[in-house]
């Protein structure tokens, strides 16, 4: 007798093929519905990262300029992998040895740099894709101020770091505010 109950309670016990299809049913119409969230949500922390990484690189440049009493070179491009960033002293030239050779290192994955928007100091040789900044002593630009934008595949939002003044003042602008 408590045999055949435990024998019962065994094939009783569980969940049945319907009760598991309509769970599936669910979990598969809500992922449906919170996947394109996810992945914008996502874009937006990768863009995020890219420009506080620019900030970053720009505002160290700028520091070891004023700390070395040299000028010091934050560089930007876009290679068909990553898109990638370095600070280091001026180069001696402008060929593809010396760029190859920086310390370079990559922005979140899926950020371009937007090559219409940004308007950083292209370096047209050795590639026409690299974008340079260079910082005085004072810690002030060498050059031109500007801003390096940011973009991401599947969505049309912009975040930029600007060099607002010629004193080397950096702000942070995203979509309308990097035009």
């Amino acid at each position: 007798m408590k045999r055949n109950r435990k024998q019962r309670d065994r094939y009783s016990s569980g969940f049945t093929l319907i009760e598991v299809l309509v769970v599936m049913i669910v979990v598969g119409i809500l992922s449906g519905i919170v996947a394109p969230s996810f992945l914008g949500f996502l874009n937006n922390q990768r863009i995020s990262s890219a420009q506080s990484q620019a900030f970053s690189t720009l505002r160290l440049a700028q520091s070891t300029a004023k700390r070395n009493q040299t000028v010091w070179q934050a560089s930007f491009r876009n290679t068909a992998t990553a898109s990638q960033y370095a600070v280091h002293p001026v180069p001696s030239g402008d060929t593809t040895a010396i760029y190859n050779a920086l310390p370079w290192q990559n922005f979140a994955d899926g950020t371009q740099i937007s090559t219409t928007l940004t308007t950083f100091t292209p370096i047209t040789n050795p590639d026409p894709d690299v974008y340079r900044v260079q910082f005085k002593p004072q810690g002030t630009p060498n050059g031109a101020i500007g801003k390096i934008t940011f973009i991401t595949s599947g969505s049309n939002r912009r975040k930029c770091v600007i060099i607002s003044t010629i004193l080397g003042a950096l702000r942070t602008a995203e979509d309308a505010g990097c035009d």
